[in-house]
């Protein structure tokens, strides 16, 4: 029976922590909002992890504010207690936002992160043009030590050469190691975004793409269509999708993880295993729950590369 807001024996246990100060903005609106609505059903959290597609710990996070769950997650919760369906379009609502806050935070985080690194590129050569000057205004024996100094900055470069060679020449020696009896090569760092053309690895299969709506399996329209992400480890939402299969769709797949972001699927069911896959020319990642159940469990993969 959902709801038990009133049940005395349904009271929680263990009383949330209070919202650190440091979050703020659209995530603590809607983490606020969802404690509020999560205070009326009484269940604790290893209660609640056997009602909804989520563990205890993915649940603790979502009310602390640390992350943020998935829209069909958020219905689901709702739905649990007598007043959370009138309350779920505003927190949708927030919800929402607070993913947009998240998105742009990500943004700018990373363009800092890129500042910061041309800063550093930047800095050596500023320190070259002031030695330069210095030298210039001295004597013979300022002349001397700026060459000197002038020297030591020259065998750097020549050093990362030399330890540049030596790991290509390593490299090279390690790619027959990594080639299969079919002469392809084993998957790169799944975070490079290079490797648009590489050989599939050892081991690949073929899986078939599986939408659980009955609705969108003899279909092939926009509203049918599922996302393929580009990081396994990023939220399951718009920004990080790059590409889309239908059901039925047949897909190459080199490698697989156990440790990537939980999805949901329309029905409730979830796995957090996504399959690195080739699509279009790239390789990108297709989250378990969208495959066959049958292939769910495929030996034939081998786990990807950190």
């Amino acid at each position: 029976m959902p709801g038990n807001q009133n049940h005395g024996a349904r009271v929680r246990r263990k009383p949330l922590a209070p919202l650190p100060d440091e979050l703020s903005g659209p995530m603590r609106d809607f983490v606020a909002a969802l404690r509020r609505m999560h205070g009326e059903l009484g269940y604790s959290l290893k209660e609640l992890e056997g009602r909804l597609p989520a563990s205890r710990s993915s649940l603790s996070r979502y009310l602390r504010g640390q992350s943020l769950p998935d829209e069909r997650l958020l219905v689901q919760w709702c739905k649990l207690s007598f007043t959370g369906e009138d309350r779920l379009p505003a927190l949708v609502e927030l919800l929402h936002r607070a993913l947009e806050a998240a998105d742009a935070g990500e943004r700018g985080a990373a363009d800092e992160a890129a500042e910061r690194d041309a800063a550093s590129a930047e800095a050596p050569r500023a320190d070259a043009g002031d030695a330069a000057d210095t030298g210039a205004g001295d004597g013979a024996d300022a002349e001397a030590g700026a060459g000197s100094t002038a020297g030591r900055r020259r065998v750097r470069p020549v050093l990362a050469a030399l330890g540049a060679a030596v790991v290509i020449a390593a490299a090279a020696l390690a790619v027959p190691a990594l080639t299969g009896a079919d002469g392809g090569t084993g998957d790169g760092d799944r975070r490079t975004q290079g490797s648009q053309a590489e050989a599939p690895a050892t081991g690949s299969a073929r899986i078939t793409v599986h939408n659980v709506e009955r609705n969108c399996q003899h279909r092939r329209t926009e509203n049918c269509a599922l996302g393929l992400a580009g990081d396994p480890y990023r939220p399951y939402r718009r920004s990080n999708i790059v590409g889309h299969v239908r059901h039925g769709d047949v897909l190459h797949a080199v490698c697989r993880i156990a440790d990537g972001v939980t999805v949901t699927d329309e029905v409730g069911g979830h796995s957090s295993m996504w399959f690195r896959v080739d699509h279009d020319g790239r390789q990108v990642w297709v989250p378990g729950i969208r495959i066959r159940p049958e292939q769910l469990e495929n030996t034939e993969l081998p786990s990807c590369p950190d």
